[in-house]
C-alpha cells in the first residue's frame, strides 16, 4: 500500500502537526520497501534504533533477514553536510532515504540561537534544495518529515510547503497528514487519517490510512 507519494529523483516532504502519525507511517512504508528487497537508509533524530526495529518487526511483520537492507542512523547532532556525505557513500546501493525530521536537522545544521522568521525559512529552503538536488543526482527517493505549527490552518500549511520548495528545480512532492476532516487532534490507534497532496495551491486527497489496519498485532 503506497501512503507517501514517492518517485525516483524526487524529494517528498511530509508535514503535519505533532502526533498525527508521520513517523508511524514512515516506518510502515520503510518496512514495506524492505519486504520488497529494496535498500533503505533511515536517519532518525528522535527515536533510537531499537524502537524502530521493534516497530518494524512486532507491528509491521518485518522478518529479521529483511533488516539487512536497512541502515538506521542515529542522526542526533548530524548536520545537512554529514547526511549528504553519508548518503553519497551509499548512493549507488540505495533505493530510498528517510529523514525524521527536518526541524531537528535544521537545528543541527544551523545551531545559532538568534533567528528571524525570514532567516528560518531561508535555512529550510537551503536544506530542501540540497536534498532535492541529491535525490535528482542519485536518482533515489528521499522523504523528509516536518512538523507544522499547532495553530496553522490548512491554507497556512499549503503556503508553508510551497515556500519550502521555492528554490528547487521542481522535483519536490509536498504532502501533509491530517486526521478526519482535518481536525487538529492527536491520532489514536483506530483513527483514520488522510494524506493530502499539494499541487501548487490545489489540494488532492491522495490516500486514506486506518492505523489499525497497518498493524499486524
Amino acid at each position: 500500500m503506497e501512503i507517501i507519494k514517492t518517485q525516483n529523483g524526487f524529494l517528498t516532504i511530509l508535514t503535519g502537526k505533532t502526533d498525527m502519525g508521520k513517523s508511524t507511517i514512515t516506518v510502515y512504508e520503510c518496512s514495506e520497501m524492505l519486504k520488497r528487497g529494496e535498500q533503505v537508509m533511515f536517519f532518525s533524530y528522535e527515536y533510537c534504533q531499537s524502537i524502530i526495529y521493534n516497530k518494524m518487526i512486532s507491528h509491521f511483520g518485518l522478518k529479521w533477514q529483511e533488516l539487512f537492507n536497512l541502515n538506521i542512523v542515529d542522526a542526533s547532532g548530524l548536520s545537512l553536510g554529514n547526511i549528504i556525505e553519508m548518503i553519497k557513500l551509499k548512493g549507488k546501493h540505495l533505493d530510498a532515504v528517510y529523514v525524521d525530521y527536518l526541524d531537528l536537522l535544521k537545528i543541527a545544521t544551523y545551531p545559532e540561537t538568534e533567528n528571524t522568521d525570514m532567516l528560518e525559512m531561508e535555512r529550510i529552503q537551503e536544506i530542501v534544495r540540497e536534498l532535492a538536488k541529491l535525490a535528482d543526482e542519485l536518482k533515489i527517493k528521499i522523504v523528509l518529515l516536518s512538523q507544522t505549527g499547532s495553530e496553522k490552518t490548512i491554507e497556512e500549511t499549503v503556503e508553508q510547503l510551497n515556500k519550502f520548495a521555492e528554490k528547487t528545480n521542481g522535483n519536490v512532492v509536498r504532502m501533509f497528514i491530517a486526521k478526519g476532516n482535518v481536525i487538529d487532534t492527536k491520532i489514536s490507534f483506530d483513527d483514520i487519517s488522510h494524506i493530502i497532496l499539494v499541487d501548487g495551491y490545489d489540494l488532492k486527497h491522495f490516500s486514506t490510512i486506518n492505523f489499525k489496519e497497518i498493524y499486524k498485532d
